[in-house]
């Protein structure tokens, strides 16, 4: 298991530093999903890199989730953003999105990971200019049970696409996604993620569940 997970990491960051980037925000969640009626709520926030668009940029949301059943959850966010332009100038924004996750397979003696995928879209408004990103992920993560606390380290590749009047050269880019999540209790956990392609974003995040 742990050669499999060194050869997963390796090749996430080899396929994405092969192609330029349009890093916005990290996903910090799991493959694992809600059970059906069950809701989490929670705030992030991050810093990145974006070398094609010449801009480093923050981001602060919060979100809320809820768990549809069969193994479904969809997400809902909004929030600000914060761009720092090489050209000069600071350019804020606001930020409105939705996710939703499929856990293809749950953790089980005889396949002791969960994998699951993940698409999203997350609209703009910045500078009075639109920005529009659409992602597509697929995760594997496996839980661990350290003293009292429980830790799920997490990865995999990941799609995107930019377009907008505040990104008009439009592309596609792929990224690989290194994360960890750490439970304290059953209801609070806290989680980092670093998103790593030709450019990068890297943020932490505080959730509870109800």
């Amino acid at each position: 298991m742990k050669k499999w997970t060194l050869i997963l990491v390796s090749t996430l960051i080899l396929i994405a530093s092969a192609h330029p980037a349009s890093a916005m925000y990290n996903r910090f969640t799991t493959a694992q999903s809600l059970n059906q009626g069950q809701m989490e709520s929670g705030i992030s926030a991050g810093y990145g890199d974006d070398g094609d668009y010449n801009y480093k940029y923050a981001y602060l949301y919060p979100y809320l989730k809820y768990g549809l059943g069969y193994l479904l959850e969809i997400e809902g966010k909004a929030g600000v953003i914060s761009v720092d332009k090489e050209s000069g100038g600071d350019d804020i924004g606001v930020l409105l999105g939705f996710e939703i996750k499929y856990q293809i397979i749950k953790e089980t003696k005889s396949i002791p990971i969960d994998i699951a995928i993940v698409g999203g879209y997350t609209g703009h408004i910045i500078d009075l200019q639109s920005l529009h990103e659409f992602d597509f992920a697929a995760l594997v993560s496996k839980t661990f049970d350290v003293n009292k606390f429980k830790i799920t380290p997490y990865g995999g590749p990941e799609i995107t696409y930019t377009n907008g009047s505040y990104a008009p050269e439009g592309k596609a880019d792929i990224f690989g996604i290194l994360g960890a999540s750490f439970a304290f209790t059953e209801n609070l956990s806290a989680g980092a993620e670093l998103k790593l392609g030709t450019d990068w974003a890297t943020g932490v995040n505080l959730k509870i569940r109800f």
